[in-house]
């Protein structure tokens, strides 16, 4: 009876450099985002509608890479199964795509609170 030089199927050993380089693409393109709005759209005296507006385009830019990556895996994933694990695809998903959107509806809640207690 031979061994076998292969690991087991569910023992892929993941390297942590791609997930590294998504979270730095994800903040270097949220970051370019939230200047892009300071130096074109922002007013000179940033106020309650204009921090939101700072917020949503920081958020804009993570949830905008956090998709292009998950398309990107996805796509891969179709040509090459075993290049893609389902656990990359759905960290991917989840992380880079699904969280910025929850954080951006909790801040787009708060700010709504503090609009209306601040306009009464």
């Amino acid at each position: 009876m031979a061994i076998s030089e292969q690991p087991p199927a569910g023992s892929a050993k993941i390297s942590p450099i791609p997930i590294l380089l998504r979270f730095i693409s994800c903040g270097l393109l949220a970051l370019s985002f939230g200047l892009i709005w300071r130096f074109t759209l922002a007013p000179p005296r940033v106020g309650l509608g204009s921090a939101f507006a700072g917020i949503f385009f920081l958020l804009l830019g993570f949830i905008i890479g956090g998709v292009l990556w998950y398309l990107r895996d996805a796509r891969v994933r179709i040509r090459a199964p075993e290049r893609i694990p389902d656990e990359r695809l759905v960290f991917s998903f989840v992380v880079f795509a699904m969280m910025p959107f929850a954080v951006l509806i909790v801040v787009g809640l708060v700010w709504l609170l503090a609009f209306i207690i601040g306009a009464t």
